[in-house]
């Protein structure tokens, strides 16, 4: 349930970001799991980009995968966040906020990726379901890499699978 909408912003979601904001300014710190994704991610964009969308197209994009997934499309905002996040993905007001006003097709994968995978973080389930996302909807060639990507940095994956 979203509290308050104001020019597309969710009171509730802003309280939330600077929740998790302070989190990770007082922790400092992610799992090993969440760090190695995240590494192997950013290493990915740099050797193989994917497109970047603005908000309009982002949102549009999303409700293509979303139909074709037979799950609800996320609203897409952009919200003010910590330097070092560039989304997050809300799973009780089934929204995506990004950092910037563009963003890459494999960040809004990676955080549709948490809204539908059971399991929260960035464990097995996750990166198959980033793999599954990219393999359907940005190309076979990167989601190949990709999966090549997270086996090489040690991060367990379901095998690949190219007609999924």
């Amino acid at each position: 349930m979203v509290l308050g909408i104001v020019r597309g912003h969710s009171f509730r979601l802003d309280a939330m970001v600077l929740e998790h904001n302070d989190r990770l300014v007082r922790v400092g710190v992610t799992s090993s799991e969440a760090s190695g994704t995240y590494a192997v991610e950013d290493a990915f964009e740099l050797e193989m980009p994917t497109r970047v969308l603005g908000l309009d197209e982002a949102s549009e994009w999303l409700v293509m995968i979303a139909e074709n997934e037979g799950v609800d499309h996320p609203v897409v905002s952009q919200m003010a966040m910590s330097r070092s996040l560039l989304g997050l993905a809300f799973v009780d007001e089934w929204c995506i906020s990004v950092r910037k006003k563009k963003m890459s097709q494999l960040l809004l994968v990676h955080e549709m990726a948490h809204l539908v995978c059971a399991n929260g973080g960035h464990g097995r389930e996750f990166r198959t379901q980033v793999v599954t996302f990219v393999r359907r909807y940005v190309s076979l060639a990167h989601a190949v890499r990709l999966h090549e990507m997270y086996v090489a940095a040690g991060l367990s994956v379901e095998p690949f699978a190219a007609t999924k």
